[in-house]
Protein backbone atom coordinates (compact mmCIF):
# COMPACT_ATOMS: atom_id res chain seq x y z
CA UNK A 1 0.00 0.00 0.00
CA UNK A 2 0.78 3.41 -0.60
CA UNK A 3 1.77 6.03 2.16
CA UNK A 4 -0.78 8.87 2.54
CA UNK A 5 1.96 11.18 2.49
CA UNK A 6 3.56 10.46 -0.86
CA UNK A 7 -0.18 10.48 -2.03
CA UNK A 8 -0.39 14.03 -0.66
CA UNK A 9 3.19 14.77 -2.01
CA UNK A 10 2.34 13.49 -5.28
CA UNK A 11 -0.54 15.69 -5.61
CA UNK A 12 0.83 18.64 -4.41
CA UNK A 13 3.64 18.17 -7.23
CA UNK A 14 1.11 18.09 -9.93
CA UNK A 15 -0.88 20.94 -8.41
CA UNK A 16 2.49 23.17 -8.51
CA UNK A 17 2.90 21.75 -12.21
CA UNK A 18 -0.68 23.24 -13.08
CA UNK A 19 0.10 25.96 -11.90
CA UNK A 20 3.31 27.30 -13.19
CA UNK A 21 1.69 26.49 -16.07
CA UNK A 22 -0.78 28.58 -16.30
CA UNK A 23 1.23 30.99 -14.74
CA UNK A 24 3.28 31.05 -18.16
CA UNK A 25 0.53 30.12 -20.38
CA UNK A 26 1.18 33.03 -22.53
CA UNK A 27 4.60 32.24 -23.29
CA UNK A 28 3.62 28.88 -23.80
CA UNK A 29 0.76 29.76 -26.43
CA UNK A 30 2.94 32.10 -28.17
CA UNK A 31 6.00 29.92 -29.42
CA UNK A 32 4.02 26.44 -29.01
CA UNK A 33 7.16 24.12 -31.12
CA UNK A 34 9.55 25.69 -29.27
CA UNK A 35 7.62 24.68 -26.02
CA UNK A 36 7.15 21.17 -27.23
CA UNK A 37 10.57 20.98 -28.88
CA UNK A 38 11.97 21.80 -25.24
CA UNK A 39 10.00 19.51 -23.30
CA UNK A 40 10.51 16.94 -25.87
CA UNK A 41 14.49 17.33 -25.29
CA UNK A 42 14.05 17.37 -21.76
CA UNK A 43 11.61 14.00 -21.63
CA UNK A 44 14.56 12.44 -23.72
CA UNK A 45 17.51 13.88 -21.48
CA UNK A 46 15.61 12.40 -18.49
CA UNK A 47 15.26 9.14 -20.72
CA UNK A 48 19.23 8.55 -21.43
CA UNK A 49 19.80 9.06 -17.79
CA UNK A 50 17.46 6.52 -16.03
CA UNK A 51 18.03 4.38 -19.15
CA UNK A 52 21.56 4.62 -17.93
CA UNK A 53 20.89 4.46 -14.15
CA UNK A 54 19.70 1.57 -14.56
CA UNK A 55 21.51 -0.31 -16.97
CA UNK A 56 24.68 0.00 -14.58
CA UNK A 57 22.48 -1.42 -11.97
CA UNK A 58 21.47 -4.62 -14.42
CA UNK A 59 25.15 -4.57 -15.80
CA UNK A 60 26.76 -4.25 -11.36
CA UNK A 61 23.44 -7.11 -10.99
CA UNK A 62 24.57 -9.35 -13.82
CA UNK A 63 28.34 -9.15 -12.85
CA UNK A 64 27.44 -9.92 -9.21
CA UNK A 65 25.17 -13.14 -10.47
CA UNK A 66 28.47 -14.42 -12.83
CA UNK A 67 30.31 -13.92 -9.73
CA UNK A 68 28.19 -15.98 -7.18
CA UNK A 69 27.96 -18.74 -10.46
CA UNK A 70 31.70 -18.96 -10.55
CA UNK A 71 31.68 -19.27 -6.87
CA UNK A 72 29.27 -21.80 -6.61
CA UNK A 73 31.02 -24.28 -9.67
CA UNK A 74 34.45 -23.74 -7.58
CA UNK A 75 32.69 -25.08 -4.39
CA UNK A 76 31.05 -28.07 -6.62
CA UNK A 77 34.10 -28.64 -7.96
CA UNK A 78 36.00 -28.91 -4.65
CA UNK A 79 33.53 -30.74 -2.92
CA UNK A 80 33.64 -33.67 -5.66
CA UNK A 81 37.69 -33.51 -5.13
CA UNK A 82 37.34 -33.89 -1.63
CA UNK A 83 34.66 -37.02 -2.04
CA UNK A 84 36.68 -38.09 -4.41
CA UNK A 85 40.32 -38.47 -2.13
CA UNK A 86 37.69 -39.80 0.72
CA UNK A 87 36.99 -42.71 -1.39
CA UNK A 88 40.33 -43.43 -2.57
CA UNK A 89 41.46 -42.98 1.23
CA UNK A 90 38.54 -45.28 2.31
CA UNK A 91 39.42 -48.19 -0.65
CA UNK A 92 43.29 -48.02 0.43
CA UNK A 93 42.55 -48.12 4.46
CA UNK A 94 40.55 -50.95 3.25
CA UNK A 95 42.84 -52.86 1.29
CA UNK A 96 45.43 -52.09 3.90
CA UNK A 97 43.06 -53.60 6.57
CA UNK A 98 42.27 -56.82 4.02
CA UNK A 99 45.91 -58.12 3.35
CA UNK A 100 47.08 -61.15 5.10
CA UNK A 101 50.43 -60.93 7.40
CA UNK A 102 52.36 -61.78 4.56
CA UNK A 103 50.96 -59.15 2.25
CA UNK A 104 50.89 -56.35 5.05
CA UNK A 105 54.93 -57.36 5.28
CA UNK A 106 55.61 -56.71 1.33
CA UNK A 107 53.76 -53.78 1.26
CA UNK A 108 55.53 -52.27 4.20
CA UNK A 109 59.14 -53.09 3.51
CA UNK A 110 58.71 -51.66 -0.45
CA UNK A 111 57.38 -48.14 1.36
CA UNK A 112 60.23 -48.47 3.62
CA UNK A 113 63.21 -48.89 0.67
CA UNK A 114 61.19 -46.26 -1.33
CA UNK A 115 61.09 -44.18 1.70
CA UNK A 116 64.92 -44.98 2.44
CA UNK A 117 66.21 -44.34 -1.14
CA UNK A 118 63.99 -41.16 -1.16
CA UNK A 119 66.00 -40.03 1.71
CA UNK A 120 69.70 -41.01 0.28
CA UNK A 121 68.60 -39.30 -2.74
CA UNK A 122 67.81 -35.81 -0.99
CA UNK A 123 70.47 -36.21 0.41
CA UNK A 124 72.84 -36.17 -2.02
CA UNK A 125 71.15 -33.32 -3.65
CA UNK A 126 71.31 -31.29 -0.41
CA UNK A 127 75.15 -32.12 -0.06
CA UNK A 128 76.10 -31.11 -3.54
CA UNK A 129 74.42 -27.80 -3.46
CA UNK A 130 75.69 -26.89 0.08
CA UNK A 131 79.24 -27.56 -1.48
CA UNK A 132 78.34 -25.13 -4.14
CA UNK A 133 77.05 -22.41 -1.61
CA UNK A 134 80.25 -22.49 0.27
CA UNK A 135 82.09 -22.75 -2.99
CA UNK A 136 80.38 -19.49 -3.62
CA UNK A 137 80.74 -18.21 -0.12
CA UNK A 138 84.81 -19.03 -0.18
CA UNK A 139 84.74 -16.85 -2.95
CA UNK A 140 83.38 -13.32 -1.67
CA UNK A 141 85.84 -10.59 -0.98
CA UNK A 142 83.71 -7.30 0.19
CA UNK A 143 80.63 -7.76 3.10
CA UNK A 144 77.83 -7.20 0.84
CA UNK A 145 79.31 -9.84 -1.13
CA UNK A 146 79.09 -12.22 1.89
CA UNK A 147 76.07 -11.20 3.19
CA UNK A 148 74.10 -11.90 -0.33
CA UNK A 149 75.46 -15.37 -0.76
CA UNK A 150 74.74 -16.08 3.34
CA UNK A 151 70.93 -14.84 2.04
CA UNK A 152 71.06 -16.82 -0.95
CA UNK A 153 72.30 -19.77 0.53
CA UNK A 154 69.65 -20.12 3.94
CA UNK A 155 66.95 -19.37 1.16
CA UNK A 156 68.40 -22.04 -0.86
CA UNK A 157 68.44 -24.51 2.17
CA UNK A 158 64.67 -23.45 3.17
CA UNK A 159 63.20 -24.10 -0.30
CA UNK A 160 65.04 -27.18 -0.66
CA UNK A 161 63.88 -28.26 2.98
CA UNK A 162 60.08 -27.52 2.42
CA UNK A 163 60.79 -29.45 -1.10
CA UNK A 164 61.46 -32.53 0.39
CA UNK A 165 59.01 -32.27 3.31
CA UNK A 166 56.32 -31.66 0.49
CA UNK A 167 57.67 -34.57 -1.18
CA UNK A 168 57.08 -37.00 1.87
CA UNK A 169 53.46 -35.67 2.39
CA UNK A 170 52.51 -36.30 -1.18
CA UNK A 171 54.15 -40.08 -1.96
CA UNK A 172 54.87 -41.50 1.98
CA UNK A 173 52.57 -39.63 4.53
CA UNK A 174 49.36 -41.45 4.29
CA UNK A 175 50.59 -45.19 3.31
CA UNK A 176 52.89 -44.83 6.32
CA UNK A 177 50.02 -44.04 9.06
CA UNK A 178 47.46 -46.27 7.45
CA UNK A 179 50.25 -49.45 7.82
CA UNK A 180 51.46 -47.99 11.18
CA UNK A 181 47.96 -47.91 12.45
CA UNK A 182 47.31 -51.23 11.14
CA UNK A 183 50.59 -53.11 12.34
CA UNK A 184 50.08 -52.09 15.58
CA UNK A 185 46.39 -52.79 15.77
CA UNK A 186 47.83 -56.31 15.08
CA UNK A 187 51.34 -56.17 17.20
CA UNK A 188 49.79 -54.76 20.56
CA UNK A 189 52.38 -55.38 22.42
CA UNK A 190 54.92 -53.18 19.88
CA UNK A 191 55.81 -49.90 21.93
CA UNK A 192 57.46 -47.27 19.66
CA UNK A 193 60.58 -45.28 20.53
CA UNK A 194 59.27 -41.44 21.26
CA UNK A 195 60.99 -40.41 18.01
CA UNK A 196 59.16 -42.31 15.97
CA UNK A 197 55.73 -42.24 17.62
CA UNK A 198 55.87 -38.31 16.83
CA UNK A 199 57.61 -38.19 13.40
CA UNK A 200 54.59 -39.69 11.03
CA UNK A 201 52.85 -36.68 10.71
CA UNK A 202 55.42 -34.05 10.29
CA UNK A 203 58.97 -35.63 10.16
CA UNK A 204 61.24 -32.03 10.83
CA UNK A 205 64.17 -33.62 9.33
CA UNK A 206 66.04 -36.91 7.76
CA UNK A 207 66.39 -38.21 11.02
CA UNK A 208 62.49 -37.84 11.94
CA UNK A 209 62.01 -39.75 8.05
CA UNK A 210 64.72 -42.30 9.06
CA UNK A 211 62.68 -42.80 12.20
CA UNK A 212 59.90 -43.72 10.55
CA UNK A 213 61.45 -46.03 8.29
CA UNK A 214 62.93 -48.23 11.02
CA UNK A 215 59.73 -48.06 12.70
CA UNK A 216 57.85 -49.59 9.89
CA UNK A 217 60.59 -51.91 9.61
CA UNK A 218 60.40 -53.52 13.05
CA UNK A 219 57.16 -53.93 12.86
CA UNK A 220 56.94 -55.53 9.54
CA UNK A 221 59.81 -58.06 11.03
CA UNK A 222 58.10 -58.71 14.12
CA UNK A 223 54.48 -59.65 11.66
CA UNK A 224 56.77 -62.26 10.06
CA UNK A 225 57.94 -63.86 13.04
CA UNK A 226 54.23 -64.04 14.56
Amino acid sequence: MIAPHRNLKGARDWTNCLVSLAKNWDVVSNAPLAFFALAAAMFSLAYLAAKWKYTATISHMQAASDTLKERLVLKTEQAEGYLERALKFDEKAKEVVDSSESALQDKTLTLVAQLRDFMEKSKAADYQATNAERLEMSHAISDDQKSTAWSRSMNSSMQRSNQVHAEYDRRFKVDAILLRDELRSRLPEYSPDQLAAHSYEHPTNYFDMGAVADDLEKMAKLLEAD
